[in-house]
């Protein structure tokens, strides 16, 4: 018996067949069988040269297949994956070839294939390995901004890829390309890990500071914040040779980063992903079930009632089409509304936030030498913007975001009532029983937003701050109080507008991407309706040979379909993990 992936695979590809004369609904299914032979879900592991990549790809797979070492080491991309141990090498003009794990390091490494002169696209590693097994395959990658000069490919590699495990070092400052690597975060929409490797370099205090001072770069860059795993990959690999657990205090946060992407894997990957299948497969079974049995009713009319009978169903798709219209004119009004809504909160904001934080600035005007206050004063204006915006902006965001679910909501219902309509109009046309459609949820962006402090200084700021350091030291606080206010004002405007144009950009795209995904959605089922009264036209109108042909056909579509709603609406089997349904 294959596994419950190959079996919905066979499913799809039985629903594929059976709906060949109808291409839409064909193509549909022929699309889920491919994602789900495919079966592989995709992690790449980044981050810059000598950050320990490949050994904790190595600690993760429990034992040393990637080539390790002092010097920048990769090369070309590896991905591991599970199976018997061995590897094949993929070149650039298309060739491949199988050999020994022990021979991986002379076509992946900078020593021994350098500037791949050996014209290496990518080896593919098998081993045995837990984490591997449900699906899950490891991309090593060569190390962005290094002397290799891969950042294309390792830039291409995440945003490409299911998931992500970005490697820092403990051991270095954060650089300009790690930080350029986590701005192309923005725009993925998978999961990422973050690792901080080499613990095992730092004591306690120094690891304190170097994991604060990463937090708040991923803050910036992205303006959230990400959870920090803090590990030495070295110790863990070391502690799985032997058969051991890796504990604490030789590995760090090793064990419970091992299991969150463990879960990952087995859980948002492999057992979402085969919900997802199995609706989808669930609704294509339902629609050529339908479209099968319109078909043959609207054969077995007369050329007189079928005639009448396509002129109402196209009357009622006419109407549905046009109340549609009317819907989306709506919604677009009331998302308008809502953006408007949130641009006058932000503003509020931004006029009275300033007055709340004044106390903050006046400590530190009285507080801070007067050498170092200039400094101070704008390091306070950009510590009150962000503690004070991103409470209102989170917020304001989880409104907007709750706001627009309700209007999508309601939107969402009243186009599957539109489709509903027309499917029970075409059942009382022809007498038979269709069943309802329901249209799913559209997937939503992520939340993007980026703090920017930019100081802009005006033409004269020069002569200004000599003029204020010939006053006293009394009168150079004040001016450089009042200063700061000053400042203090434009961060919070101009960030209220940012945080204005970042929340209505996204409401923008995605109510753009959910009218076209309704207008899809009713659209597909209209047509599929008049496509199969057609269709029943014709064969009608056909020899009795291509009638039984046709027939036959149908047949054979209705127990396809059949077979996959029963296979579709099955659970994994009572005991079993859903990583072992997976398998």
């Amino acid at each position: 018996m294959g596994t419950e992936r190959e079996e919905l695979a066979g499913a799809a590809g039985g629903l594929a067949v059976a709906a060949a004369s109808r291409p839409e609904l064909a193509g549909r299914a022929s699309r889920l069988e491919d994602r789900l032979r495919a079966g592989r879900f995709y992690i790449a592991v980044l981050g810059e040269f000598k950050r320990g990549k490949s050994t904790l790809v190595n600690a993760l797979l429990g034992t040393e297949v990637l080539p390790t070492g002092a010097l920048p080491l990769t090369s070309v991309a590896t991905e591991v994956s599970y199976g018997t141990a061995g590897a094949t090498i993929v070149y650039l003009d298309g060739r491949s070839e199988e050999v020994p794990l022990n021979e991986l390091a002379n076509y992946v490494t900078e020593a021994k294939n350098p500037g791949n002169e050996r014209q290496v696209a990518r080896a593919e590693v098998r081993v045995a390995a837990e984490l591997l097994h449900p699906g899950a395959v490891l991309v090593d990658t060569p190390g962005t901004g290094s002397v290799l000069g891969h950042e294309e490919a390792a830039a291409r590699a995440l945003l490409e890829a299911d998931g992500a495990v970005v490697v820092f070092s403990a051991d270095a400052p954060l650089s300009k390309q790690e930080r350029e690597l986590v701005n192309t975060l923005s725009a993925r929409q998978g999961p990422t890990f973050f690792v901080v490797n080499r613990i095992d370099h730092l004591g306690r205090g120094e690891l304190a500071e170097v994991t604060a001072f990463i937090e708040t770069a991923l803050e910036d860059e992205l303006g959230r914040k990400e959870r920090l795993w803090c590990l030495s990959a070295r110790g863990a690999l070391a502690a799985r040779l032997t058969g051991e657990e890796p504990g604490e205090s030789e590995a760090g946060e090793f064990s419970a980063f091992y299991g969150a992407l463990s879960n990952f894997v087995e859980l948002d990957l492999v057992h979402a992903r085969l919900e997802t299948a199995r609706a989808e497969l669930a609704r294509l079974a339902g629609e050529l079930e339908s479209y099968v049995t319109l078909e043959s009713a609207a054969a077995a009319m007369d050329e007189a009632g079928l005639a009448e009978a396509v002129a109402r169903l196209r009357a009622a798709a006419d109407d549905q089409r046009q109340g549609f219209e009317d819907d989306r004119t709506l919604l677009h009004r009331d998302v308008e509304h809502l953006a408007s809504t949130i641009g006058d909160t932000l503003a509020r904001f931004a006029e009275s936030a300033p007055r709340e934080c004044d106390a903050r600035l006046v400590e530190v005007a009285h507080t801070a030498k007067l050498g170092q206050l200039e400094d101070a004063l704008r390091q306070a204006v950009e510590t009150s913007v962000r503690e004070s915006f991103e409470g209102l902006r989170q917020g304001e965001a989880a409104r907007a975001e709750e706001a627009w679910r309700e209007l999508a909501n309601r939107a969402r219902q009243r186009t599957e009532e539109r489709a509903n309509a027309v499917r029970a109009t075409a059942s009382g046309i022809f007498q038979i029983d269709l069943p309802r459609v329901q249209i799913p949820e559209v997937a939503e962006e992520t939340e993007r937003y980026f703090y920017i402090f930019v100081h802009v200084g005006s033409t004269t700021e020069g002569a200004e701050r000599m003029a204020r350091r010939l006053l006293p030291g009394r009168l150079q606080r004040r001016r450089m109080l009042e200063h700061a206010r000053s400042e203090l004002a434009v961060e919070f405007d101009k960030h209220a507008g940012r945080a204005r144009w970042d929340l209505t950009q996204r409401l923008d795209a995605v109510f753009r991407r959910f009218e076209v995904a309704m207008a899809d959605e009713l659209g597909r089922t209209v047509e599929m309706t008049l496509e199969a009264a057609r269709r029943g036209e014709e064969l009608r109108r056909a020899a009795e040979p291509e009638r039984r042909a046709r027939a036959e056909a149908d047949e054979a579509a209705r127990r396809a379909a059949s077979e996959a709603l029963a296979l579709a609406s099955q659970s994994a089997a009572p005991g079993a993990t859903r990583a072992e349904a997976a398998r």
